[in-house]
C-alpha cells in the first residue's frame, strides 16, 4: 500500500508545468525545459542516473524524485524516491535501489530495501564536519573509485545568520571574515574512505559548490568570486595544498592557533596558495563555478574527455581545456552555452546513459529570475564548428578547430588578444590588473585544422591571454587561456 505522502504526489505528478518548456538549438546541440509537478519547488541540488537508464533528482528543500526520461519533456512522470533531507547538494547512485545523499549535516546512504520504489532506510555513513546554521554551508561529492567520497565542505556567508549553538568544535577566529569558518573542517575537501572514516584532504575554500574525480584520477573544483577570489578560479586538487581562502587555516592540525589568518600578510598566503589551473574572467566567462562535468568521449560531440564548469549565478556553461605545462595543469576556457534559453542557476549536471544528453539541474537561492528547474542539452546531428583545444607554443598559442579553415584564418585581424591578470585579496572580486593588448606578431598554419599564434613577450604567473576569433561560423568566440607555467 502506498504511504499517504506518495500517494498525494503521484496525484500531483500528472498536473505538470508547461511554461518554459520551450526548445532552443544551437550548433550542434538543442536545449529542453522539463517541468516538475505542480507545487513541488524546483531546486535541483543534485542530478544523476541509475544503470536502468531513470534520471534521478535530489531537490534541496527535501525530496528525491525519479522518473524515466521521455523523448516528450513535459511527460516525465515524477515519484517520490526519498523525503526528509535536509539541502542534499551532492549524489552517487549505486544502483536501482540505493543513493549516495551528500546533504548539509552528513554523508547518507538511502536505499529501498524492499524493492517499492521508495527508500525505507536511511543510514549515516560519516558526519565529521560542523555545522553553524548557515545557509552557505553546502556539500558536494565525487566517489573515489575505491568505495569512499571526496567532499566539499562550502564555508558560511556573512549573508546570513549562524545558530547559539553549533554541531562539532567551534572557532571565535574562524568566526571572522566576508566568508567564515567558525564550524570544524569548513573550506576544505574531506575524504571519507569505503569504511565511513574521514581524513582532511586539502583546504582554502570558499565555495567549491562542486567537486570531481576525472577518468584519470585527477580530483577538480571550482570556486565562486568573492573574498579572496578575484574572479572564479578551477583548481586541481592535491592532498595537503592550500588553495588561497584563509579562513580554513584555523582547522588545520599544524596551524598556530594564536594566529589569526585574515591578518597574515598577502605576501605570506600568496607564498603559500597552489594557483588554479584555470582563471574563468568574472562575468564574461563565469561568475559562480558549480559542478564540473567530465564530457565523454565521442556520443555528445567534439568535446570529449573535457570539462563543463556550469554558471550558478549566470547563465551560462563555461568549457575547459586542459593540458601539462612543465608537470603542472593549465589551460583555456571558453563558453560550452552561453544564454540562448538557458535558466540562471546552473548548479548541477549529468550525462544520460547513452551519453547523448546533459541534464542540468538549477537553483540560484533567489539571486536571478528563472534560476530554477531541470533543462536538458541534447546533441543532434549537425555538425560543429569550434576551437576545439588552445594550447601554449614557446611564441604563443596553437588553435585546433573541430573542422577545416579556409586561408582566411590566418589573416591576423581575425584575432584580438588582451591579457592580463587578477590579485586575490580580503575584498570582493577584483578587477582585471595591467590589461595590454597583445598584437599578433604571426599567423600560421600546422594543418588543416590547425593553426599558430606568434606574439612577442609571454607571461607567466597567472596571467590570462584573452583571445577574440572572428572567424564567420565560429561556435565560440571568446577563449581566455592562464598562463602559470611557459614551455
Amino acid at each position: 500500500m502506498k504511504s499517504p505522502i506518495l500517494f498525494l504526489f503521484t496525484a500531483l505528478a500528472v498536473c505538470t508545468v508547461f511554461a518554459g518548456s520551450l526548445t532552443f538549438a544551437d550548433e550542434g546541440y538543442k536545449l529542453e525545459s522539463i517541468p516538475f509537478p505542480e507545487g513541488v519547488p524546483p531546486e535541483v541540488g543534485a542530478v544523476g542516473f541509475t544503470p536502468s537508464g531513470e534520471i534521478v533528482v535530489a531537490l534541496r528543500r527535501s525530496d528525491v524524485l525519479i522518473a524515466k526520461p521521455t523523448d516528450d519533456p513535459t511527460k516525465f512522470e515524477w515519484r517520490l524516491f526519498a523525503s526528509g533531507l535536509h539541502n542534499a547538494c551532492g549524489i552517487h547512485v549505486v544502483s536501482d535501489t540505493e543513493i549516495i545523499i551528500s546533504q548539509m549535516p552528513e554523508l547518507t546512504r538511502i536505499v529501498d530495501t524492499d524493492g517499492d520504489g521508495s527508500a525505507d532506510l536511511y543510514e549515516t555513513i560519516n558526519a565529521s564536519w560542523g555545522m553553524s546554521g548557515n545557509y552557505h554551508e553546502t556539500n558536494h561529492l565525487t566517489p573515489d573509485g575505491k568505495g569512499g567520497y571526496y567532499l566539499a565542505i562550502g564555508t558560511a556567508s556573512h549573508n546570513g545568520p549562524v545558530f547559539y549553538n553549533v554541531r562539532g568544535e567551534y572557532s571565535k577566529t574562524g568566526r571572522r571574515g566576508r566568508n567564515f569558518s567558525a564550524a570544524s573542517w569548513k573550506g576544505w575537501v574531506l575524504h571519507v574512505d569505503a569504511e565511513g572514516n574521514m581524513t582532511p584532504f586539502c583546504k582554502g575554500f570558499r565555495m567549491h559548490n562542486g567537486i570531481l574525480q576525472d577518468r584519470d584520477g585527477n580530483l577538480w573544483a571550482g570556486d565562486n568570486q568573492g573574498d579572496w577570489r578575484a574572479t572564479t578560479p578551477f583548481y586541481h586538487l592535491q592532498k595537503d595544498h592550500f588553495y588561497g581562502h584563509p579562513s580554513s587555516l584555523v582547522w588545520d592540525p599544524e596551524w598556530d592557533q594564536t594566529r589569526d589568518p585574515l591578518k597574515m600578510p598577502l605576501a605570506e598566503i600568496n607564498e603559500m596558495r597552489t594557483p588554479a589551473a584555470v582563471l574563468l574572467p568574472h562575468e564574461i566567462m563565469n561568475r559562480s563555478a558549480s559542478e564540473p562535468i567530465q564530457i565523454p568521449d565521442t556520443a555528445f560531440g567534439p568535446y570529449g574527455g573535457q570539462i563543463l564548469l556550469p554558471d550558478n549565478n549566470g547563465n551560462r556553461i563555461s568549457r575547459i581545456m586542459l593540458e601539462k605545462v612543465d608537470g603542472q595543469f593549465q589551460g583555456a576556457c571558453t563558453h560550452f552555452w552561453n544564454e540562448n534559453g538557458l535558466n540562471l542557476g546552473n548548479n548541477r549536471g549529468a550525462f544520460s546513459p547513452d551519453k547523448t544528453t546533459l541534464y542540468v539541474g538549477q537553483t540560484s537561492r533567489g539571486w536571478g529570475n528563472l534560476a530554477e528547474g531541470l533543462q536538458r542539452i541534447i546533441r543532434t546531428d549537425s555538425d560543429v564548428f569550434d576551437v576545439l583545444t588552445m594550447t601554449l607554443t614557446e611564441n604563443g598559442f596553437r588553435l585546433h578547430f573541430t573542422q577545416p579553415v579556409a586561408d582566411s584564418a590566418l589573416d591576423p585581424s581575425k584575432y584580438e588578444m588582451q591579457r592580463y591578470r587578477y590579485e586575490d585579496g580580503p575584498t570582493y572580486g577584483g578587477d582585471q590588473l595591467d590589461i595590454t593588448a597583445i598584437p599578433m606578431t604571426e599567423v600560421s598554419r600546422v594543418d588543416d585544422k590547425t593553426v599558430e599564434l606568434t606574439i612577442e613577450d609571454i607571461k607567466d604567473g597567472g596571467h590570462v591571454y584573452e583571445l577574440n576569433v572572428g572567424i564567420e561560423g565560429l561556435r565560440s568566440q571568446v577563449y581566455c587561456y592562464t598562463v602559470n607555467r611557459l614551455k
